[in-house]
């Protein structure tokens, strides 16, 4: 991940950071669905576990040999853009790379949107149960959530043309806000339906944006590290926040991580302020 991203920015002009940003994520989305399928496909048509988890892994394996395919005909994998900066001989050491400025708040706003949307996945299955709604109609918002989110990151190269990286990211994470924060209030199957349609749209905007942000705030050099900085913030909220948010559904029910999620998702709107 951190290779693909970083080659991304690195062959890719600034001002179209956005957009394939936006593609890379749409694709990784893709992806993750297809890989589902395909899993469901390997694990048996009535939906049982196989006695033997080789046809996984064997699918697993082909699927890994198919993405390498394009790295072994990319006929030059050097920087395409010519006034890059070379190689430096200057280690490059995370310390200082994370001084680098607007980096904190690109991580911290990249850890926020990640975490919610895993704690999203987690705690919808449980809003739904707590409030007796079929397993159909959870995994149907679950995967209207998914395809918003793939259809913002598709379109996020015109969105951001049309009315600015800054902008996007802030309106983006408003309009999170306050669906994720909505969702106490009803427990109506077409409301709740449109409501994460809405968010689920917000919600896919915010890592290819922070992909980008740090991306425009780390030297050429510093690129692979300014990346494996938000990667690794990325997996420390997916972490603690889940814990976090379990020990507060246990305490004050589970529609009380929704008004925490849109806490959180306030707080990083308000860091992205500073995304130039």
């Amino acid at each position: 991940m951190v290779g693909g991203q970083t080659m991304m920015a690195n062959r890719s002009e600034p001002g179209s950071y956005d957009k394939y940003f936006g593609y890379y994520t749409f694709s990784a989305s893709l992806g993750q669905m297809v890989g589902s399928l395909l899993g469901g496909i390997a694990g048996g048509s009535n939906g049982s576990l196989p006695k033997s988890t080789a046809t996984a892994f064997l699918v697993s394996a082909v699927l890994a040999f198919i993405g390498v395919l394009p790295i072994l005909f990319t006929k030059s994998l050097k920087v395409s853009i010519a006034d890059k900066v070379a190689a430096s001989d200057h280690k490059v050491k995370a310390r200082d790379v994370i001084k680098n400025p607007g980096l904190k708040s690109a991580l911290f706003t990249s850890a926020a949107v990640s975490s919610t949307v895993d704690v999203l996945v987690i705690f919808l299955p449980l809003f739904g149960q707590e409030n007796n709604l079929s397993p159909v109609v959870i995994g149907t918002i679950l995967a209207i959530r998914s395809g918003a989110s793939m259809l913002s990151r598709l379109f996020l190269g015109e969105l951001s043309r049309r009315f600015g990286s800054k902008r996007i990211m802030i309106l983006s994470g408003l309009v999170a806000t306050i669906t994720i924060g909505s969702l106490i209030l009803t427990t109506n199957v077409l409301i709740i339906e449109a409501i994460i349609l809405v968010a689920g749209f917000a919600l896919g905007i915010g890592q290819p944006l922070t992909m980008a942000w740090v991306s425009l705030a780390s030297a050429p050099e510093e690129r692979g590290m300014a990346i494996s900085l938000r990667l690794t913030g990325n997996r420390v909220g997916q972490f603690i926040l889940p814990v976090g948010a379990g020990l507060v559904a246990g305490s004050m029910g589970v529609s009380s991580v929704f008004l925490g999620l849109a806490g959180l998702l306030a707080a990083s709107t308000l860091v992205s302020n500073r995304y130039e």
